[in-house]
């Protein structure tokens, strides 16, 4: 039985890393406001591939002020003297005022919204297919530059105070714990329950009590204990009573199983999960935890065998279809299927899905649309035997385990498998606040 570890944007946030779109968003803004704000600059026109701005003002530069965005302060700054920004970028253009009317914006999602409007309403008004992905290029770069600025510096700092050591620590142990079966399907714990019964059952069919500590066998303290829940019973009740310790709260009594192969399946661009890759040693088992990572959407600075996927990637949208049969290329240039195939990381995944049994532990992925058919590929896999979400705490108390449900449940399309296979929030925790 393996484990994978999929990893979000929210397991960066986690621990510290500015690595929302929104950080992103304003990060771009606070240093363009630097930039334009330059004394060089000063009652002139200020461009750039992305923006104009005429009239730049003849003050003096200042701090945004508490709370304020980094983008309002450079309007309010231009304002004073008439200035305007002009968008080159159009891209951008929408980014920005989403980002500063919602607080909130989803580049991947945005784009393909963009893309669906400009297939619908062709015409000379519309958003033109080859703009909007030169300009969602240049956004892409743009990004990438930004992320690798943060997590060169998160590593050079990250478990130096006694939060993050905290943080690490509990990771960790949720990473490397072993597998409790109240979360599994019915349909793993009952073919769990048959090898078991077939391990266990010739062993004990003609015991009695008195024969337990004589059985020619190396029995440790857990199997002792089993045995002896099992005695006297036909083949029928042993099934029943070794099913219902499974999924009892005291089954690490009678049994205890670990990951073989942990799989870190890193949605992000940055390399975060680098800081949990030593899987504790276990005199118990003869075996250590083997590790893999997947950068399933690229690395940072990869310009050969996995550059970074931007795009959507949900070909269970309905209007996906209509788009593929345009029979135009452009329309098809971001769409992260495609990219997949650029790589060999895709392949990879599938390679492991499809050698074993395994649990998926979300870790700060939202599981919106834009990832949706991975994600589906992922989930409803035959051997995926538990989809286990880690939720976040909010500040005001409440926390975010019902809006990734209803996120889960939209790359299902078996919503029977997802209710048995979808681990309950009595049976899993905030990992992050």
């Amino acid at each position: 039985m393996n484990r994978i570890i999929l990893i979000g944007n929210g397991f960066d946030l986690a621990h510290g890393m500015p690595t929302s779109y929104g950080d992103f968003i304003n990060n771009y803004w606070g240093n363009k406001r630097k930039e334009v704000l330059d004394k060089k600059y000063y009652g002139k026109s200020y461009q750039d591939d992305n923006i104009t701005i005429k009239r730049v003002p003849l003050v003096s530069y200042h701090e945004a002020a508490k709370g304020e965005s980094e983008y309002k302060s450079l309007l309010t700054s231009l304002k004073f003297n008439k200035g305007y920004i002009d968008y080159q970028n159009k891209f951008l253009e929408i980014l920005t005022e989403k980002k500063h009317s919602l607080n909130w914006v989803d580049i991947e999602k945005e784009y393909y919204s963009l893309l669906k409007k400009s297939y619908k309403e062709r015409s000379a008004r519309s958003y033109d297919i080859s703009n909007l992905n030169k300009h969602f290029q240049i956004i892409e770069s743009l990004l990438e530059e930004y992320l690798t600025t943060i997590q060169t510096e998160f590593n050079k700092n990250f478990a130096s105070t006694d939060y993050q050591m905290c943080l690490k620590r509990s990771i960790h142990e949720v990473i490397y714990s072993d597998f409790n079966f109240r979360d599994f399907s019915e349909l793993y714990i009952n073919q769990l329950t048959e090898e078991i019964f077939q391990t266990v059952y010739p062993n004990i069919k003609h015991l009695d009590s008195n024969d337990i500590n004589t059985l020619e066998l190396d029995l440790s303290n857990r199997e002792k204990r089993l045995y002896q829940e099992l005695m006297s019973l036909d083949d029928k009740g042993t099934k029943t009573k070794i099913k219902k310790l499974l999924k009892s709260e005291a089954s690490a009594n009678y049994f205890r199983y670990r990951p073989d192969e942990v799989l870190f399946l890193n949605f992000n661009y940055t390399s975060t999960e680098i800081h949990y890759h030593n899987p504790p040693i276990d005199k118990e088992f003869d075996n250590d935890i083997s590790i893999d990572v997947i950068h399933i959407h690229g690395i940072l600075n990869n310009k050969t065998d996995n550059r970074i996927i931007f795009g959507f990637g949900d070909e269970i949208d309905k209007d996906y279809l209509e788009i593929e049969d345009l029979d135009d290329n452009e329309y098809l240039q971001n769409i992260k299927s495609m990219k997949y195939l650029e790589s060999d990381s895709y392949k990879r995944l599938l390679d492991f899905i499809n050698s074993n049994n395994y649990q998926v532990f979300i870790f700060g992925h939202s599981c919106g649309i834009s990832d949706r058919t991975l994600l589906n590929t992922l989930f409803e896999h035959k051997n995926c035997c538990s989809v286990k979400p880690y939720y976040r705490k909010k500040d005001n108390g409440t926390d975010n385990y019902s809006e990734m449900i209803r996120n889960i449940s939209r790359n299902f399309t078996d919503k029977a498998s997802m209710r048995d296979k979808v681990v309950n929030k009595k049976y899993t925790q905030a990992l992050f606040s």
